[in-house]
């Protein structure tokens, strides 16, 4: 399988370009017009890294021989490293680096000479130097965006590669100590600035992994004692002495003891200091920067291109009421009481039907915009968007379904209900309260609910191409007299992580990813200790794909190694959507819906299977069972500690029977709860047999410091030929690679995504004449608009901004259209582009969107009346 991946990335190779980047941070990689070179054995591996990690420095020869052959070199050790620098500098040569990046022979060794920007630990340096320059001067933002671009460029130990094979420099240990210390600057710049709330579960992770380190103990201290929570932070304060009193024989300092002093007597400087106001300079003339929650427009926009910065009248800003277009899925619910109840039983029998249906949209995560006689709707994707907005609905569906079906069995009573899910388009506004509806969907919806068959779930054909293969329905369409066929909805496969038995595409151009997470699990098996992986990519580039194709491995070989998988359960706010007690039913057994009691029958019963019936079975059980407790757990609650204890304990149990890979998913999305356990988790893995596999996408920022045993992986863009074989797939052509239908359009649009390569495919497949209007499939534009709904209110409507600009975005224009200080735009968009939703153009001044999509469904958020005042701003400032 390896020689095939390699003989297929060598015929995919681009041509030789100058665009080539050196990667210490993390495995070695070389990268060429955006595509890994193959970079031969271990010996040459090594000889480049030790170069580049002393990259502009001369390493005598000697040296070098010591360092590759660190146990005694061969005869024949100086020939074999002057055949390697030979082909180092045909690498180099073959791609015209000259004279940006050369290898020079200099007395008494080798120099590798190279700009700054072609190597990431140079630019690494350069960032955190930058950083701390600008912390020590007092500029808090500016330090908080160079640490953490610093921190951004880490994907695991420097040559982590090389490290595995037993290799152990001096100069790789200060690397990962200067890492360290960068991640101690940024967390001390966000806590300076008031953000402690964000980053406890970080430093809990921190010092979990680094328990000597009294400077990451002493920012821990403070961030806990700020969140109110000086009982915790006197106890992260025991368990450092503690370390270093049994690992050290030493006190801590004593700034750590004085700190303890401090928040015992409630000591009011280390409150968090208030920013004062701050004010801006712009276009000559002072303004004063708006609070985020007051709608102020400053007096004078900067006209776009004018010299001398003459301004003209701002237009009136767009008020909130406006709203936002938003993709949703429409629950309907409609009763029949049938003629022989009483009338005076109706209204108290409606109230109660209409609370029960309500408390179940409500528990998954929908908003009831309408309770009308005998009919109640609900909205998911109200207010903010989730990618299971549509699963969320049609499950809610189902328990209405089989709730009131058991209740005709226990009361005399007749009810019949009749239930619909329709994907619609609707507007959202507000009038700083509730968030108000409009659209026609709802009355719709509403109408044709009273004319279905009743006590089954229809939903609408946008509806069931959204769930895919992970909604159960009828294969036959039902036929309606007052619209489009609709498909009774049976059930669903299962929330995610889905099982890995469900029928997918194939998976196309990973196999070289899915062998590297065969080796971290070699090297689990092999050598007993844990290892940590956190896989990162764009939504939809095929990670929670890739670990079901490793699960799929090992069901073949049960012996081998045992999967449990846990994450983020979107848009269900049930007890099972606790990650930890998703984990702990799932190894026990435990079905959906079942009883506390149910629960702990099980819970002991698999505990008892595992650790016998002795006193640490029975503590075990005892740790475990909050998980279960009647309405869910108190996530962060007093007994949170012991909780995780007991997780932890359990996967270390079951590890000792046999090697465990746990999959988190969608840890950008977790909690403090689950990142305090994976910290935890992360202090003991290197004693246990555990693959712990984390997917996330690239927000995740400096959370990947968690154990030395971390590595951080990245999906890269499908090729051109690995689209057209997916798109052939799915639309079931025979002969492989056929891309009938990719036009050079849509082949931007899908911009090498596999998860928007096969729902293009789809949209082809169900409608061959192409969607009107280039609609995006549902499934893309939930993706999207979830996380555009993640962001900062302001970022949002500054990206939204930006889709009505033509060429490169550029502060100025963006301010003018949207009414908003340079500064304050300029600030957005650069948060946008540290979260990979813009790109920085190569000279620094102006943006574009990171992907068409993007834009694509920024844009459709927008109003009418948005866009035609943007175009009114517009024609005025191009008329002055």
């Amino acid at each position: 399988m390896l020689e095939r991946w390699q003989d297929r990335r060598l015929r995919a190779m681009p041509k030789p370009g100058t665009d080539v980047r050196f990667n210490v941070l993390g495995p070695l990689q070389v990268v060429s017009d955006g595509a890994m070179l193959p970079m031969g054995g271990p010996k040459k591996r090594a000889v480049l890294g030790y170069l580049l990690v002393h990259a502009n420095n001369v390493v005598a020869t000697s040296q070098m021989i010591k360092v590759i052959w660190p146990q005694g070199a061969p005869s024949t050790a100086r020939k074999m490293l002057q055949n390697t620098v030979s082909w180092i500098r045909g690498l180099l040569a073959e791609r015209d680096l000259a004279p940006s990046c050369a290898l020079l022979t200099h007395s008494p060794g080798y120099l590798l000479r190279v700009d700054e920007s072609m190597v990431d630990l140079l630019r690494f340096e350069r960032l955190a130097r930058a950083g701390r320059e600008a912390l020590a001067d007092g500029r808090r933002a500016e330090a908080t965006r160079a640490l953490r671009e610093a921190l951004d460029l880490w994907r695991g130990p420097a040559l982590e590669d090389l490290t595995d094979t037993g290799i152990t420099w001096p100069r790789l240990a200060a690397l990962q100590e200067q890492r360290l210390t960068t991640l101690e600057d940024y967390l001390e710049a966000e806590i300076a600035a008031g953000r402690h709330h964000e980053h406890v579960a970080e430093l809990d992770e921190l010092v979990a992994a680094e328990p000597h380190r009294e400077r990451a103990c002493r920012l821990l201290m403070v961030a806990l004692y700020r969140c109110g929570r000086q009982v915790d932070a006197l106890r992260a304060y025991q368990r450092t002495r503690k370390a270093l009193m049994d690992d050290l024989a030493l006190e801590p300092t004593r700034e750590l003891r004085e700190l303890e002093t401090r928040i015992l007597a409630h000591d009011v400087s280390l409150r968090p200091v208030v920013e004062p106001e701050l004010r801006l300079t712009l276009s000559g003339a002072a303004h004063v920067r708006p609070a985020p929650t007051v709608e102020t427009v400053p007096d004078e926009v900067p006209a776009a291109g004018r010299a001398g910065g003459e301004s003209v009248a701002a237009p009136p800003r767009p008020t909130a009421s406006t709203g936002e277009r938003k993709l949703v899925s429409i629950l309907t619910t409609s009763f029949d009481l049938g003629h022989e109840v009483d009338p005076e039983d109706v209204d108290d029998l409606l109230a109660d039907l209409a609370a029960a249906v309500r408390a179940e949209a409500e528990l998954a995560g929908g908003t009831v915009v309408c309770c009308t006689g005998s009919a109640v709707q609900a909205v998911f994707g109200v207010p903010r968007t989730d990618e299971q907005d549509m699963l969320a609905a049609v499950r809610t569906a189902l328990v209405v379904r089989d709730r009131f079906a058991a209740r005709e069995d226990a009361d005399p009573l007749p009810v019949t209900v009749r239930l619909s899910v329709n994907t619609e388009e609707i507007l959202i506004k507000t009038h700083g309260a509730a968030p108000q509806v409009v659209s026609p969907a709802i009355d719709t919806c509403l109408r044709r609910v009273w004319s279905l068959p009743p006590d089954t779930v229809w939903i609408c054909e946008a509806t069931r191409r959204s769930g895919g293969a992970d909604l159960i329905h009828d294969p036959v369409p039902y036929s309606t007299h007052t619209g489009p066929p609709l498909w009774h909805a049976t059930g669903l496969r299962g929330d995610p992580p889905y099982p890995v038995d469900i029928a997918r595409p194939p998976l196309v151009d990973r196999d070289h990813d899915l062998i590297i997470l065969q080796e971290h699990l070699d090297l689990v098996v092999r050598r007993g200790r844990g290892r940590i992986l956190t896989l990162v990519g764009e939504a939809g580039m095929g990670k929670s794909r890739l670990v079901l194709e490793l699960a799929r491995l090992i069901r073949r070989s049960p012996d081998r190694a045992k999967v449990l998988r846990t994450g983020t359960v979107h848009g269900l706010r049930t007890a099972t959507a606790d990650p930890l007690t998703a984990l702990v039913a799932s190894w026990a057994g435990l079905s959906h819906g079942c009883t506390p009691e149910e629960a702990e029958a099980k819970v002991t019963a698999a505990v008892s299977g595992l650790l016998g019936e002795g006193s640490a079975a029975r503590s075990l059980t005892s740790g475990l069972l909050p998980l279960f407790a009647p309405g869910g757990r108190v996530r962060g609650g007093p007994d949170v500690g012991a909780v995780h204890a007991a997780v932890v304990d359990l996967l270390t149990g079951i590890a000792g029977e046999l090697p465990v890979v746990l999959v988190v998913e969608d840890l950008h999305a977790a909690d403090e709860d689950l990142l305090r356990f994976l910290g935890l988790l992360a202090g003991r893995v290197a004693a246990i047999p555990l693959l712990l596999i984390s997917t996330a996408r690239p927000q995740l920022v400096s959370r990947r410091v968690c154990s030395r045993a971390s590595t951080t992986m990245t999906l890269d863009r499908l090729t051109d030929a690995a689209v057209r074989e997916l798109w052939g797939s799915v639309l079931r052509r025979e002969e492989e690679g056929d891309g009938a239908g990719l036009t050079p359009e849509l082949f931007d649009r899908i911009g090498g995504n596999p998860m928007f390569a096969i729902e293009f495919a789809r949209q082809r497949l169900h409608e061959p004449d192409g969607a009107p209007q280039g609609r995006l499939p549902a499934r893309i534009y939930r993706v999207i608009a979830a996380t555009l709904d993640r962001l900062e209110p302001e970022e949002k409507e500054v990206l939204k901004e930006a889709t009505l600009v033509s060429g490169p975005i550029v502060p100025d224009t963006v301010a003018a259209l949207g009414c908003r200080t340079v500064e304050v735009v300029r600030g957005c968009l650069d948060g946008l582009a540290r979260r990979h939703l813009l790109v920085r153009e190569l000279d620094g001044r102006g943006y574009t969107f990171a992907h068409p999509v993007i834009r694509d469904v920024a844009h459709a958020q927008l109003p009418k009346a948005t866009r035609s005042g943007a175009d009114r701003r517009a024609g005025a400032l191009r008329a002055c």
